[in-house]
């Protein structure tokens, strides 16, 4: 991310962000500042203040974080053959299904995909070697009527545009109401990738079943925090194809 590209995704003006460079993570590239979202999504973590009051309470932050209750193997696409970020994203939101708050649901879905790619321009979210995490820029403004995972395999390398050459073949689109869920679920799957092999484990699953008690098994424990319903696995459909 240029200085810009930062003061809009924290809404701060570009003097702000020139001044706050050594308290917020950066690097000098050609004489410029730039920021990688990561850094900036764990300084919001980090400098959120106590006082502040969140659109919905947060209690499962660090190892509590689970991912599995806002999945449903409906919603699970083991053999995508799209090979670009955009197409893949669009074909998951067109397949999936979504508890959307009101409107039409090709109309929402729409501008959920809409959402997602806005985020993408801003700064690939392909963050590991294997998998992404794309997810709306602004999520309070989806008509999610509840926190949504989306799990995709793509059969090859998926080009989301990375600045480092990564390809996934991993998608886990994270539908979650808040801002604030959604950076707990990146740490998490941040976590989970890099210290867990899940990554590796999903690649090798042989359907979306598998697939999802792979993140089941992963350290993940049942949710305890009542204002964050849980949405488990139901009607399983094998075999199926983006």
């Amino acid at each position: 991310m240029s200085v810009s590209d930062a003061a809009r995704y924290l809404s701060l003006s570009p003097r702000t962000i020139h001044r706050m460079v050594g308290e917020l993570p950066a690097i000098r590239v050609e004489g410029r500042w730039r920021f990688r979202v990561r850094d900036l999504d764990n300084w919001i973590l980090k400098h959120r203040s106590g006082v502040e009051l969140l659109p919905e309470a947060v209690s499962h932050v660090g190892e509590d974080a689970r991912l599995y209750p806002y999945m449903d193997v409906r919603n699970i696409f083991p053999d995508a053959r799209e090979t670009t970020a955009a197409d893949l994203i669009r074909a998951a939101l067109a397949a999936s299904r979504l508890t959307l708050d009101g409107g039409s649901e090709e109309e929402t879905k729409g501008r959920i995909v809409e959402a997602i790619l806005e985020r993408e321009k801003l700064c690939s979210t392909a963050l590991h070697p294997d998998a992404a995490f794309p997810h709306p820029r602004d999520p309070e403004k989806c008509a999610l009527a509840a926190h949504q995972i989306i799990v995709v395999r793509a059969r090859g390398p998926v080009d989301f545009g990375e600045v480092h050459g990564y390809r996934p073949r991993l998608a886990v689109i994270l539908l979650a109401r808040t801002a604030a869920v959604q950076l707990v679920w990146e740490a998490r799957l941040s976590h989970l990738l890099h210290r867990e092999g899940l990554a590796k484990r999903i690649i090798e699953a042989r359907s979306e079943t598998e697939i999802y008690s792979v993140f089941r098994q992963a350290g993940e424990t049942a949710p305890s925090d009542p204002s964050l319903p849980s949405s488990g696995p139901t009607t399983l459909r094998q075999g199926r194809r983006l």
